[in-house]
């Protein structure tokens, strides 16, 4: 074996650098392996066309924690960011356009000019998120109890989430009962009467899911976005991924790249003794985080033999069927939807047409009308284009990864074709000015980000998966192999652009060696 580090970070994505970063300025000495040749995993820009860049897989930082920014002087380091979400602009097919401003008050005055009613819900509906914020933050920010070894500690940890919940107080905590587990569809109707506002808002409790709006628990999806979702960061992924990189070179993280991991090495006690690299390169450590997705740590980096059975068909049942596709647009001329001003633009319409588009999944065919997450980024960041050129990046939902016809280049092109004519709903010379595209269907994503399944979150955002993530033994980022960590997006809170799996990750790992 080569050199001896303290800990080895598989992945050098946002989480991993994260992960690393927070190890290292407790004097470890870290190395960080990522295969491909360029950082940021998901959040890494790229040229997808001669002259335009991407922004990453994802486009939205409204997720990423402020103690995190803060703990790790990312601002220092060049990180600019704002305390306040970005304005979400919500589009109807009849040509009406609603800017849900981070001001509520603004945002309320916008719904007004449809619906009174509808105003004054959005003021109620976001007092009512005021209130169980801290909770919820509460329990998506901190590591998960451990459900393992219920002693007296692991006890008064759930004691403690229990006296946080009556807290609220009779009312919001029985009102919290009881929408948490409901639909979105049923919670949001119960509140609002027009079909593209409650469309809009309930948007991200679906995005990279396996369901639609009439399913269970969507609620509990759209009330931990609300209250996690209260940042910008100026520049988007990016930029993060710069400053998160500069803190990591400065606290002495080694990172090497193109250096893909072929194997994690165990002693015959099952404890991690080191890394082994596609070019046969070894090296030693006594820990490993792994920020890729569990079923890539468990079943490709671990011999089969390595692992129990309990572990392994834990993972084999943790749900990653991703149904998203990614589309990078771009642009001659500066886009409008619905004749507005546009930055974060989402699509719906209505339930039952975003029901519809998920149906298509479940008979593994991708939506004719698919659900778009729009993000214009060059309106910000116009060095991502050629002067009065823009990128426009989009989200895809639904298309399944497992797919009856199969990904290629004609269903590829197909589902293209669909996205223009859903855009053009919207923004109706937008294939006049088209200069170039690039689409990534889920098998896509998997080669290239190694995301299994095409799943942008690194497993599904249901109810069963989110607290004990991905599996109860391994909910607390220590796995059953000594030594060996989970830190990426298919650990609790999940996944997005948030940075907690890394930061709760290398706690864990500080906690234990």
């Amino acid at each position: 074996m080569s050199e001896k580090y303290d800990i080895v970070v598989i992945g050098g994505g946002h989480n991993g650098l994260i992960t690393a970063t927070t190890l290292a300025r407790k004097n470890k000495r870290v190395l960080v392996l990522e295969k491909r040749s360029i950082l940021g995993g998901i959040a890494a820009g790229e040229e997808f066309y001669p002259g335009y860049r991407s922004v990453g897989l994802l486009h939205d930082t409204s997720q990423v924690r402020s103690k995190i920014i803060k703990e790790l002087d990312l601002e220092k380091f060049g990180l600019q960011f704002k305390n306040s979400r970005p304005t979400y602009s919500l589009l109807s097919k009849n040509g009406e356009c609603v800017h849900l401003d981070p001001n509520i008050a603004k945002a309320a005055n916008e719904i007004a000019k449809f619906s009174q009613h509808d105003a004054d819900s959005y003021r109620e509906y976001h007092e009512f998120i005021g209130k169980i914020s801290d909770f919820i933050c509460g329990l998506m920010d901190n590591a998960p109890p451990d459900l393992m070894e219920l002693g007296g500690k692991q006890i008064w940890e759930l004691a403690k989430k229990g006296i946080s919940l009556k807290k609220l107080g009779k009312k919001t905590m029985m009102e919290l009962l009881k929408v948490a587990p409901m639909s979105v569809a049923d919670f949001l109707n119960e509140k609002f009467e027009t079909d593209f506002i409650k469309a809009g808002i309930a948007a991200p409790s679906i995005y990279g899911s396996y369901t639609g709006p009439w399913s269970s628990y969507t609620t509990l999806n759209l009330l931990v976005w609300e209250c996690a979702a209260n940042q910008s960061i100026v520049g988007g992924p990016q930029a993060l991924i710069a400053a998160v990189e500069n803190a990591a070179r400065d606290a002495g993280v080694d990172i090497q790249t193109g250096a893909e991991v072929e194997r994690i090495l165990l002693d015959r006690d099952r404890k991690v003794i080191g890394v082994k690299l596609l070019d046969g390169e070894e090296i030693t450590t006594e820990v490993v985080a792994t920020s890729c997705t569990p079923t890539t740590t468990f079943f490709n980096l671990l011999e089969p033999n390595q692992i129990d059975y309990s572990l392994e068909h834990g993972i084999q049942h943790y749900r990653s069927r991703g149904t998203t596709a990614k589309v990078n647009l771009a642009v001659n001329k500066e886009r409008y939807f619905n004749g507005e001003f546009a930055e974060f633009v989402r699509t719906g319409n209505s339930f039952d047409e975003m029901e519809r588009a998920f149906d298509s999944v479940k008979y593994r065919e991708f939506s004719n009308e698919p659900i778009l997450d729009i993000h214009i980024p060059t309106i910000g960041d116009p060095s991502l284009a050629p002067t009065g050129h823009h990128v426009i990046s989009i989200l895809v939902h639904f298309a399944p990864h497992y797919f009856d016809e199969g990904w290629s280049e004609t269903t590829k092109n197909s589902l293209y074709d669909h996205v223009i004519k859903t855009l053009e709903q919207y923004c109706s010379e937008i294939s006049s000015t088209l200069v170039g595209f690039e689409l990534q269907s889920p098998v896509d994503l998997e080669e290239r980000y190694g995301l299994t399944n095409g799943h942008i979150f690194h497993g599904e955002h249901a109810v069963d998966q989110l607290i004990t993530r991905p599996i109860p033994s391994c909910s607390r980022y220590k796995t059953p192999i000594q030594g060996l960590y989970l830190c990426g997006s298919g650990s609790h809170p999940g996944g997005g652009i948030t940075g907690m799996p890394g930061y709760l990750g290398a706690k864990m790992v500080l906690e234990n060696i």
